[in-house]
């Protein structure tokens, strides 16, 4: 008589485990705020013990530093990727700049909303990625403004610093409405308001 085998349970390899632990926090975190994350919210959302946590990251503290710094280099590469010089059209560049900007946002939102609409409580190092973040984006932004065409409408900006802050402004702003209402503000609304925004700034004088 053949006998019943007990399937035998795969144990997740510590790369895995750190993945599913740093997922359930930001799950935490972005449903209601990093002040309800816990070593024993996270272990009770993943069915681990609290000395497993502590083994991944040694406090809580590690465990929100990790989150925090996965989420910004995720963030980071898909912005880098969606600003990434895709056409010689200084007008069709930059639309489709944020048109990668918004997928990548679809993509992740989560993690888009932890840095553009962050929560109260959030550990010191998501203040310190926040202005690396805003940084980063203003580089982006001086290097599009030094690159136009000098018979642009844009170009003939009497304060350039000025002009940059604004176009970033209005970058986290269409980002943020994307974030906050996606049924009301599509990706195609916010683009065709993008479109018109490019062809008035980067159009011929």
């Amino acid at each position: 008589m053949k006998k019943d085998t007990v399937p035998v349970r795969q144990r997740m390899s510590a790369a895995d485990r750190r993945a599913q632990l740093l997922d359930a926090a930001r799950r935490v975190a972005d449903a209601e705020g990093f002040g309800a994350v816990s070593i024993e919210r996270i272990a009770a959302e993943c069915g681990v013990t609290r000395t497993l946590i502590y083994q991944q990251f040694t406090s809580l503290a590690g465990l929100l530093e990790a989150l925090v710094d996965r989420e910004f280099a995720r963030a980071s590469h898909a912005f880098l990727k969606a600003v990434m010089p895709s056409s010689p059209d200084q007008q069709d560049r930059f639309l489709a700049a944020m048109a990668g900007v918004l997928r990548a946002v679809d993509e992740d939102p989560a993690t888009w909303r932890m840095f553009l609409m962050p929560s109260e409580g959030g550990p010191p190092e998501l203040y310190e990625k926040l202005a690396q973040g805003q940084a980063l984006t203003r580089q982006y932004f001086t290097a599009l403004f030094a690159s136009l065409s000098p018979d642009t409408r844009l170009h003939a900006s009497p304060d350039p610093e000025l002009t940059i802050h604004l176009m970033h402004v209005m970058g986290d702003e269409l980002v943020k409405l994307r974030l906050r209402d996606p049924a009301v503000y599509t990706v195609e609304r916010l683009l065709a308001q993008f479109r018109w925004i490019a062809g008035e700034a980067l159009g011929r004088r």
